[in-house]
């Protein structure tokens, strides 16, 4: 390849490709069809196709080669940010806040979407925080699993990966994993449980607004000790 300009329209023709596939849902051609149809070597064709792959829109699978898929904005979010988090643990305190604004905006939508399977599985949540509370026991998989629940009703494929990325992060700090009050906190999700099946949005808002205070409260406390 000779110059950039060259290589910015051929990215552009890569792009042109990524979005047929996207929308008639059909697989990335072969290498060898694309350096035919681009014109171009084949280790040219992979330093084309890198910049791509680090962005998540293609996933490689043995006997397949690369399939293409809808960029995921939580790969940029949680590989970055794992190491500004570190030089920066402040910026946990601000994500959280964003996180917090988002739930809470769209727990009224969330609630109206959720359907009886999910309750049934959120009640089962409850009931396994509250058994390991019980026991002091930190029960972080069931709460990331009970917030996902509530909203995956809604459709919404930003949200979802952005929950997902505030999620992956968090897991991270195992310092931040354990409420000072195991046992309040799965109380909490109880309620926010029999909000959520009653349809009682202002008390839902309420609560939530309440767990994210525990962490906060968490988050401070390990940012100044």
């Amino acid at each position: 390849m000779n110059g950039s300009s060259e290589k910015d329209e051929l990215k552009q023709h890569i792009i042109e490709i990524i979005v047929e596939c996207l929308t008639t849902n059909s697989s990335l051609p072969s290498e060898k069809e694309l350096v035919e149809r681009l014109g171009v070597s084949r280790s040219g064709l992979r330093e084309l196709l890198a910049g791509f792959e680090e962005s998540g829109i293609f996933v490689t699978t043995q006997g397949k080669g690369r399939e293409v898929q809808l960029p995921d904005i939580s790969y940029t979010i949680t590989g970055g940010w794992n190491i500004l988090l570190r030089a920066r643990p402040k910026s946990l305190l601000e994500l959280l806040n964003v996180r917090f604004v988002l739930e809470r905006g769209f727990i009224s939508a969330a609630i109206e979407t959720l359907k009886l399977e999910d309750l049934m599985v959120m009640r089962d949540l409850v009931d396994r925080m509250l058994a390991k509370a019980q026991k002091n026991e930190i029960f972080t998989e069931e709460d990331q699993l009970f917030h996902r629940m509530i909203y995956s009703r809604i459709n919404n494929m930003v949200l979802d990966q952005l929950l997902r990325a505030f999620w992956e992060l968090f897991d991270q700090m195992t310092h931040l994993q354990r409420s000072d009050n195991l046992l309040k906190s799965a109380e909490l999700h109880k309620e926010l449980y029999q909000a959520i099946l009653t349809k009682n949005i202002e008390e839902a808002e309420k609560l939530v607004e309440l767990q994210f205070e525990d962490v906060r409260r968490r988050l401070i406390v390990n940012k100044d000790s």
